[in-house]
């Protein structure tokens, strides 16, 4: 009866819905999110209440100010190290955002028109990355910190995509490994097996342990940060 009242709530006045998603937090409640046109995000949350364990919901709307149509969402987003599960919506001008919540963590400009949204673990680190696709086959990778690695599907220069997806996949009994799955407009289903990346942020050679007390005459144990970027950075410009 709760559930049916609240329902009635969010939908009273006809108005439409773009997009809607489920979300799991740490003890394993669920809140739906719901993205209504020119009023932003409605989160119905799910909470317990002191007696009886029993669930009680609570609406909270985030005035989100979207500049084109939400084109998908994806909840449950895992992250590292547990924590609730995180949120992604898209946009039809490209615009990807990102909440932890009921609060939003970053929003990232992309390229090109996004209709499809997945995750999936592409990098190995047990964190879902985003996947965002658009019609063109320009398909992007990001992750919690905002990194984006993009890839170019090469058959969409004559065949536009219809539907996307992406999970982790075996072929002939093989183990689960990462896989993009593209549907054209034509009705051709291509599938991009063991798509894997080690990383999806930039590292940088002051993040590796090497030793490079040989290269100054700094002792290694007094040696900062700025001693090997200075190194580094004399490397790097060397001329033979």
């Amino acid at each position: 009866k709760q559930w049916y009242q609240r329902r009635v709530a969010i939908t009273a006045g006809e108005r439409p819905v773009d997009v809607i998603t489920v979300n799991t937090s740490k003890e394993g409640l669920q809140s739906l999110f719901v993205c209504v046109p020119s009023e932003g995000i409605k989160i119905l949350k799910a909470k317990r209440s002191d007696a009886n364990d029993f669930l009680k919901w609570e609406l909270v709307t985030q005035q989100v100010k979207f500049t084109s149509p939400v084109t998908d969402a994806i909840g449950d987003i895992r992250k590292s190290g547990g924590g609730d599960n995180m949120v992604s919506f898209s946009t039809l001008d490209g615009l990807l955002k990102m909440y932890h919540g009921d609060e939003e963590l970053w929003s990232l400009a992309l390229d090109n028109p996004i209709f499809a949204l997945v995750k999936t673990d592409i990098d190995k680190d047990d964190t879902d990355e985003v996947v965002a696709c658009s019609w063109d086959g320009l398909t992007f990778f990001v992750d919690h910190h905002k990194n984006c690695v993009k890839y170019k599907f090469e058959e969409s220069v004559t065949k536009k995509i219809r539907a996307f997806s992406a999970g982790q996949y075996a072929i002939g009994g093989s183990t689960n490994k990462p896989a993009l799955v593209y549907v054209t407009f034509s009705g051709d289903v291509v599938i991009k097996y063991d798509v894997e990346l080690t990383s999806l942020g930039i590292q940088t050679l002051e993040e590796y342990s090497i030793d490079l007390s040989p290269l100054c005459t700094v002792p290694s144990e007094h040696m900062t940060s700025q001693h090997r970027a200075n190194i580094i950075r004399d490397l790097l410009s060397f001329k033979m």
